[in-house]
């Protein structure tokens, strides 16, 4: 046997090695955006699981909603607008909106919360991380359901185009930011630790 052939059936023999090597390296370099994307798909299914339960639907949204709903004509009626809220309702005598599920900002907390949970960091970052953001995305959402009552009562045709369009788009853009800014913040917060 020449020495090409020797050189070429060497090759053949550590082509299954090389392989499995370049599929090791590529998993490792990979790695802490796999764990991430498959934490956050775990994560938000149990999420949407738990929240199609009628533990959730009849025990806990309802107290989500009119909590959001009772904060909202509270601060409603220190800008002189005389609302009640009954439930989800907020009624004046000119107006009134309902607090549906969507309207409550639980579904872009969750999605905030687990993106945030999901990503690999220390725990000591994660829940302030967590509980700053809810506070923030939750008052937000309490600013979002005013405004809105507030438009729906003076501008009836703005209304949808605010709800919709708008505050979704408010709602997407500063849940990322918030994110954003987590993530740069714990980054930051581990490498002065960590000096």
């Amino acid at each position: 046997m020449g020495y090409s052939a020797k050189k070429k059936a060497l090759k053949k023999k550590n082509e299954p090695s090389a392989f499995l090597a370049g599929v090791r390296s590529q998993w490792i370099q990979k790695r802490p955006v796999l764990l991430f994307v498959g934490a956050f798909a775990v994560l938000m299914t149990l999420f949407y699981i738990g929240m199609i339960t009628d533990f959730f639907q009849l025990g806990i949204q309802p107290h989500i909603v009119a909590l959001n709903s009772n904060l909202s004509s509270f601060f409603l009626n220190l800008f002189g607008m005389k609302t009640t809220a009954t439930k989800e309702i907020i009624a004046s005598s000119s107006f009134s909106i309902s607090v549906a599920r969507g309207c409550d900002g639980v579904e872009a907390m969750a999605l905030f919360a687990t993106a945030l949970l999901a990503f690999p960091a220390k725990w000591k970052f994660k829940i302030p991380g967590v509980l700053g953001g809810l506070a923030i995305l939750f008052t937000l959402n309490i600013v979002r359901i005013i405004s809105l009552f507030l438009i729906g009562s003076r501008y009836p045709k703005l209304f949808e185009f605010m709800h919709v369009e708008v505050w979704q788009a408010v709602f997407i853009i500063v849940a990322i930011g918030l994110w954003i800014f987590w993530i740069k913040w714990s980054r930051k917060e581990h490498a002065d630790v960590t000096e």
